[in-house]
């Protein structure tokens, strides 16, 4: 279990999928009888999205929302009790190596407000996902969905807006970024400063189905010899649908987008030989740590993504430096994965593999993962009662 823990510290989706297997037609889609735009509530972990989706007429199911993914994805459990059935066969490229995959559908995906029809899905097991969320993934929104609409993401406000394309106007101070797009997958050029080096350019995915700021595919690594430069790293994991593949976490100077930029991140080095991690067709993963510092817009219909510094403080964001995930099946055991440098759960020594038991003297089992994460949101000191093998250890964390 520890090890497939330390893999979920970074999680990427990127299916490819063969255009003739993809409808030739673009999908329909309606919204509640006159409106033109609907605006949702999205969860978040680790910046990731998550949406309730009908699937046909089912109950609400949770989907993550992912520009990484060129496909709409559902879970074969999930498609078995919908009684959907599975036709032909796919070959997918995800992080960690490929998966093997079926096709369902077509089906209608449903948020509150609107339905879009003729959506494709491949079926791919999701339950790694799990432990980063605290319940069970139902699937993956992708490409085919995401082309409808206008989508505006807004990561502080916990909010969604989806718009018509042909009547959306944007009318902000953001700043339009090109997107390009390759296999119904988009593409933007972004420059990594690093330390005593020139920036270097790349061709990066925009992956909002990625933790973390930026990841870097192996053979851009190895083109740049970026980890020649490295004063201080650490050893890390990719986890992905196709498994777990070696890399690299070190600092670098900045990542930078069109004028934006990201002072001091934290960026993933990727070492892995099999997977989308090994292509050299692009050069790595803008991931959703990157695109949360912003409001971020989504309009495919003009090739474009629309960038604006969030205006407000998340209430959601956490302020221990602690990544917790959840062990199955109950997801009432919750173990960090990972601390931040100079956090203040660093600081009083938490370490990676703990299991957190207590918080202000209110045993963990009681709580589901995101009542637990929201603990560490407010600024103020928690006493933490963490497990180490057989010792439990109190501690006292300021979070500021």
């Amino acid at each position: 279990m520890l090890v497939y823990i330390r893999w979920l510290i970074l999680i990427t989706v990127c299916l490819l999928m063969p255009a003739i297997l993809t409808p030739a037609q673009s999908p329909a889609y309606r919204f509640t009888a006159g409106q033109s735009s609907v605006r949702v509530p999205i969860e978040l972990a680790n910046d990731l999205i998550v949406l309730k989706v009908r699937v046909n007429r089912s109950r609400p199911l949770h989907f993550i929302f992912d520009t990484g993914a060129s496909i709409s994805v559902i879970d074969p459990q999930t498609a078995k009790a919908l009684r959907l059935r599975t036709k032909g066969k796919l070959k997918l490229d995800a992080t960690g190596g490929s998966v093997q995959s079926g096709l369902v559908g077509p089906v209608s995906l449903s948020l509150a407000g609107v339905t879009v029809f003729k959506q494709p899905l491949a079926t791919i097991d999701l339950d790694a996902f799990a432990p980063l969320f605290g319940y069970k993934i139902d699937g993956i929104i992708g490409y085919d969905f995401i082309n409808n609409f206008v989508v505006e993401i807004d990561f502080a406000a916990g909010l969604m807006s989806l718009y018509e394309t042909g009547s959306y106007k944007y009318a902000g101070a953001g700043e339009s970024i090109p997107l390009e797009f390759v296999e119904k997958t988009p593409f933007v050029h972004v420059r990594i400063g690093l330390h005593g080096r020139e920036p270097i350019e790349g061709k990066f995915e925009v992956d909002s189905g990625a933790t973390g700021i930026l990841s870097l595919n192996t053979p851009f690594v190895n083109k740049h010899k970026m980890l020649e430069g490295l004063t201080t790293h650490a050893q890390s994991k990719l986890g992905g649908a196709g498994g777990a593949a070696e890399a690299v976490k070190a600092h670098v100077s900045t990542v930078e987008l069109g004028s934006l930029e990201v002072k001091n991140p934290l960026v993933v080095f990727a070492q892995g030989t099999e997977g989308s991690e090994s292509s050299a067709e692009y050069d790595g993963e803008l991931g959703a740590g990157f695109l949360s510092q912003f409001k971020t817009i989504l309009d495919y219909s003009r090739s474009q993504m629309i960038l604006e510094r969030n205006q407000g403080v998340s209430t959601t964001r956490d302020l221990s430096g602690l990544d917790i995930v959840a062990e199955p099946p109950r997801f009432r055991t919750f173990v960090v994965n990972s601390v931040a440098a100079d956090s203040p759960a660093a600081a009083v020594g938490v370490q990676e593999e703990d299991t957190i038991v207590a918080v202000d003297g209110q045993p963990t089992e009681r709580l589901t993962l995101k009542e637990l994460r929201r603990l560490f949101t407010q600024p103020g000191e928690r006493a933490l009662s963490v497990r180490r093998g057989s010792k439990t250890i109190p501690l006292r964390m300021r979070l500021q």
